[in-house]
């Protein structure tokens, strides 16, 4: 984790490896099916305008049922779209974004709360060095990694889904 990229994939090749995998194959399988569905709510209101702009044509012989039909279609299509898949990747990336924070978190504070207690000195003073102890190491720490995962993981659903 000494660089940008080892430190983006340290998750997914740590011990943790099949929590961080199936979550991430989850959310892709989820931005997909959401691209889809995108293009057949679009497909399906072209239906309802042609069902709109043709309702009295004389070739169509159920105008009224065609019209509601497409309508309940979009409606339908809509919800599930909105409610079901949108709510169900959500879902699925707040857990890995959670998981991936706490082991990222887990892993510094190994790091910095070592055996030799450095991190701890530092931040509370040595006895004989008189000057202000420096400022919550920690929190900044937490701040940036909550920012960065959230970061990483809504980018790569969006590349995923405009790429689909």
């Amino acid at each position: 984790m000494r660089t940008f990229w080892g430190l983006m994939r340290a998750y997914w090749f740590s011990d943790r490896w099949k929590e961080a995998w199936t979550l991430t194959i989850v959310i892709a399988a989820l931005t997909t099916l959401l691209s889809k569905a995108g293009v057949w709510l679009a497909l399906m209101i072209g239906e309802l305008t042609y069902s709109i702009n043709y309702y009295h044509d004389a070739a169509n012989t159920a105008p009224l049922r065609t019209l509601l039909t497409d309508a309940g279609l979009v409606v339908v299509l809509f919800v599930l779209k909105d409610a079901g898949l949108v709510g169900a990747r959500s879902l699925v990336s707040k857990t890995l974004h959670r998981k991936w924070r706490g082991w990222l978190n887990s892993q510094f504070n190994q790091a910095l709360l070592d055996g030799n207690h450095s991190h701890f000195h530092a931040q509370h003073g040595s006895a004989g060095s008189g000057g202000p102890a420096p400022d919550n190491i920690d929190q900044r720490i937490q701040e940036s990694i909550k920012g960065m995962t959230g970061g990483a993981i809504g980018l790569a659903m969006g590349v995923l889904g405009v790429a689909t």
